[in-house]
């Protein structure tokens, strides 16, 4: 029974963690991972339910969703993918306690302890949501909530879990932890959030509310996109920034529609505008790519990782879009300005951006194309990811949503 009961209160936890955190409130998602030391101590399977019920509260969008995107398969596809892609995150910390065990070894000491909590926690977060197969689906990973507070909220975060560690046999471990975790948080996201800068002047982006597009709806949501942005250049902006895939199909005729805007930046110099467009390639699928219109010039800013399943899909090339695991870092330079962008489902994931770092960049783009997410969550996690991204890098960021 008391086995049974653990079981349930690592399930409803995590479940409780996850629904409060994510999207509004993302610095208490660290907090699952601070609590699986305690949990391992409770039963072996108390962290993977954890994890499980965590998941579960942060993805439950995938149901209605995926519903919107493949209408003829319902809702057992939606469940499917929910409960699914929650399993395959939270499996790795079945092997929380061996590792743990492993490490620690025969020792009580403090210090072996919080090694043991810090290494075995990071290791298995890194497998789960972070690092390739499972970091390509691995969205609303605990690690973002700990990101607008800089490498100081995320050390914090760390040493919290090695705290955990440390003092899990206690038998006032519940209070002890819930005090230190949100005091170390606390700390780490008030000393560490760096200051992030405005935007350049005269940088905007245009959003829409078109729905799902395809077809002769590209055509048209073209037609009215131009007059858009070249109103947007005679008002002042310098640059503009579109949703994703707002131009569908980058074909003859759809670049005829825009050519008016890439005239218009050949004849006014500093004018930039940022298409989003699905590039068809040699192999009859296309790539999700923002088109760069500067100086009478197009540039392909193509992204590196599509949607798995909806947009992904290698066992039927026609209409897939590549996936580039290692692909080049998703830089350029807008008017001057070196930029990082993140297309849509990248925004909520950590392998993307890792690319970032180091790059220096001074405005990050998150164009997106939420038609199908409408009335879930998912918009929100994934703006709230990209805000999480740019506090990290301390840096603007620039979105524009279709919805």
């Amino acid at each position: 029974m008391r086995k049974t009961v653990d079981l349930a209160a690592a399930f409803t936890a995590g479940a409780v963690i996850g629904a409060l955190a994510w999207p509004h409130l993302i610095g208490l998602a660290p907090l699952v991972l601070i609590a699986l030391p305690f949990w391992n101590r409770r039963h072996w399977l108390a962290p993977f339910l954890s994890m499980f019920g965590y998941h579960l509260a942060t993805t439950y969008g995938l149901i209605h969703g995926t519903d919107d995107f493949f209408p003829h398969a319902g809702l057992v596809l939606g469940v499917a993918f929910w409960t699914g892609s929650s399993l395959l995150f939270a499996l790795p910390y079945l092997l929380y306690r061996p590792l743990f065990s492993r490490l620690a070894g025969r020792q009580t000491g403090w210090p072996r302890l919080a090694g043991a909590a810090m290494v075995t926690t990071l290791l298995l977060s890194i497998v789960s949501t972070v690092l390739p197969p499972l970091g390509l689906i691995g969205w609303t990973s605990p690690w973002i909530g700990a990101l607008p507070g800089g490498w100081v909220a995320l050390i914090m975060t760390g040493m919290a879990v090695g705290w955990a560690g440390s003092v899990a046999d206690m038998p006032a471990f519940p209070a002890l932890w819930f005090a230190g975790a949100t005091l170390g948080l606390f700390v780490g996201l008030l000393f560490g959030v760096p200051k992030v800068p405005a935007l350049p002047a005269h940088w905007t982006a245009i959003d829409t509310r078109y729905g799902e597009l395809t077809g002769l709806s590209y055509v048209e949501a073209s037609m009215q996109m131009v007059p858009k942005v070249l109103r947007d250049f005679r008002h002042g902006s310098r640059v503009v920034l579109t949703p994703e895939s707002i131009a569908g199909p980058w074909l003859p005729g759809t670049r005829a529609i825009w050519q008016s805007v890439l005239q218009y930046t050949a004849t006014h110099k500093g004018k930039v505008a940022l298409i989003g467009a699905d590039i068809p390639t040699t192999h009859g699928g296309y790539v999700d790519a923002l088109v760069q219109m500067q100086d009478g010039e197009e540039t392909i800013l193509p992204d590196r990782i599509p949607v798995p399943f909806s947009m992904w899909h290698p066992w039927q090339p026609r209409d897939s879009f590549p996936m580039h695991v290692f692909g080049k870092p998703e830089t350029a330079i807008v008017n001057g300005v070196h930029v990082g962008y993140l297309i849509c489902y990248e925004q909520l994931l950590i392998w993307p951006a890792l690319s970032l770092m180091g790059q220096h960049i001074r405005v990050l783009l998150a164009p997106a194309n939420d038609w199908w997410a409408d009335g879930t969550d998912i918009p929100a996690s994934q703006a709230t990811s990209a805000r999480a991204w740019g506090a990290f890098f301390g840096v603007p960021v620039l979105r524009a949503v279709n919805q």
